[in-house]
């Protein structure tokens, strides 16, 4: 069996050279050695040689002369020095990364700053070289950030990416975008993405959908500020126009502001870019946006008052009509603020249409003493009312959601109440001397019912009866409790 001896590195004898020196020696590793060695931590050691561990140093040995057939005859200290020297160590272990994967990872970095680029994300770089990376015993994106701070010593590094600047994130990502951007008015997340190859998606879509100085155009495609022509003329019209209309009334509808040629000149954005693009060039440092309305910095934004202002304002609209105004104020359509405002100011004369007060005439007496021959236990829910017979004429035909309405706003001897503001007909008429609130009147409801307290049957019980609008309720554990309480105390 052949040896690893000692007298394969090469043993400098300092003494012999320096006679004032004290007898030591220093141990410089023959290229050979070192090549078995490296085949060895390569081979068996792919997790890593663990560099303190007296035990993994015997493994090493014993694979040594099963797949060399060679013995190792140096000290423990002298093996441990030549295995470090083998790799790269990390973490604790020695890892075999050759140096020509170092090179391959120095060359991949350099080509692509020499494209122009300024930072290269670690994660980024590490998901696009995961396969070879981790053949060549790069086992962890920490593991590259050791290797690039050793190959590249004078470049920059953050906890997200290294390169020639260490710039925010936020303003890293927008020059690195805008430098790939190109002449194009418009760019999509797939174009930005396969032009900055080492910057994560998800970064590019945050910094796109963020960044107010991009401006979303369509799905997936955005354009910048910078590539969106106002002329000083308009800019200045606009922003006389936003100031005028918000001393007035509180707020302006940016499709009420001048926008001349703006929207012809700039043909390629969508109409929400341009508003967008409008607002932010134009009104951003002294205006606040919400939806497509415009209010003066430090005013207090709300739909709701907005909206109800406009209910004050008509005779008649339609359930569209408000939702319309809803988009319009917030951007969005929840229902419940184009609800609320309606049944706030209006009467609702049925499922699509509201009209002022002035169109319906209540004789409230006769009908709070028509709506007490129904009502005997202190609430009733909505949809128990299946006759208007007996109800008084009022101008308008009645209906569940007139009746609604009129014990919403009208009734001197009973109110209405519901889970949520809504056009099922789902809530209650109820005595205004009864003190329960709706959580209570449901319990009590159940428990006057005969049906098993079980979450599915007092879900259903609830819906099928009118008290809810949905087939589910998120207060169904509470109900049951309280109806369980009520049937033991009157058993």
């Amino acid at each position: 069996m052949r040896s690893l001896s000692r007298i394969s590195p090469h043993r400098i004898d300092v003494a012999d050279e320096n006679p004032s020196a004290s007898a030591s020696h220093v141990i410089i590793p023959d290229p050979a050695v070192l090549d078995k060695l490296r085949h060895i931590l390569s081979k068996r050691f792919k997790n890593g040689f663990r560099i303190d561990s007296p035990i993994e140093l015997a493994r090493f040995r014993s694979f040594t002369v099963k797949d060399l057939g060679e013995e190792i005859l140096l000290s423990d200290q002298e093996l441990t020095s030549y295995i470090a020297v083998c790799g790269t160590i990390f973490d604790g272990k020695v890892y075999a990364v050759s140096v020509q994967t170092k090179e391959r990872i120095r060359k991949l970095v350099e080509e692509y700053f020499a494209k122009g680029a300024q930072v290269i994300f670690f994660a980024e770089y590490y998901a696009k070289n995961e396969n070879w990376l981790s053949e060549a015993s790069v086992i962890s994106q920490d593991m590259l950030i050791d290797i690039l701070r050793m190959l590249f010593p004078k470049l920059s590094f953050t906890q997200t990416y290294f390169g020639y600047t260490d710039a925010s994130v936020f303003a890293v990502l927008e020059n690195e975008i805008l430098r790939v951007w190109g002449d194009d008015v418009l760019r999509t997340y797939t174009q930005l993405t396969e032009r900055l190859q080492y910057i994560p998606l998800d970064r590019i879509k945050n910094a796109l959908g963020q960044n107010g100085n991009f401006i979303w155009s369509s799905m997936e495609t955005f354009s910048h500020i910078s590539r969106v022509s106002i002329t000083e003329e308009e800019r200045g019209a606009i922003r006389k126009a936003a100031m005028r209309k918000c001393n007035a009334d509180g707020y302006v509808s940016i499709t009420d502001l001048p926008f001349g040629e703006i929207e012809e000149r700039n043909y390629e954005l969508s109409i929400t870019a341009v508003h967008n693009a409008v607002y932010q060039i134009c009104l951003s440092n002294r205006f606040d946006k919400k939806g497509k309305i415009i209010t003066r910095k430090g005013d207090v934004f709300d739909a709701l008052t907005i909206m109800k202002e406009y209910c004050r304002a008509v005779d008649k609209c339609s359930f569209d009509d408000l939702l319309n105004i809803e988009r319009e104020l917030t951007g969005v359509v929840r229902r419940k603020i184009s609800l609320e405002a309606g049944s706030s100011i209006l009467v609702r004369i049925d499922k699509d249409t509201y009209v002022a007060d002035r169109y319906v005439h209540f004789n409230v007496d006769k009908i709070d003493e028509v709506i007490e021959l129904f009502v005997k236990d202190g609430y009733l829910p909505l949809k128990s009312f299946t006759t208007f017979g007996a109800f008084p004429d009022c101008g308008q035909e009645w209906n569940l959601f007139l009746l609604e309405s009129y014990c919403r706003r009208f009734s001197r001897r009973f109110r209405f109440d519901a889970p949520t503001f809504n056009s099922r007909n789902a809530g209650v008429v109820i005595c205004k001397s009864c003190r329960l609130n709706y959580t209570e009147i449901m319990a009590d409801a159940v428990a006057n019912a005969d049906i098993p307290l079980k979450s599915t049957i007092v879900s259903n019980f609830l819906y099928e009866s009118g008290y809810t609008g949905r087939s589910t309720t998120a207060k169904v554990g509470e109900i049951i409790v309280k109806a369980k309480v009520i049937r033991k105390r009157r058993n």
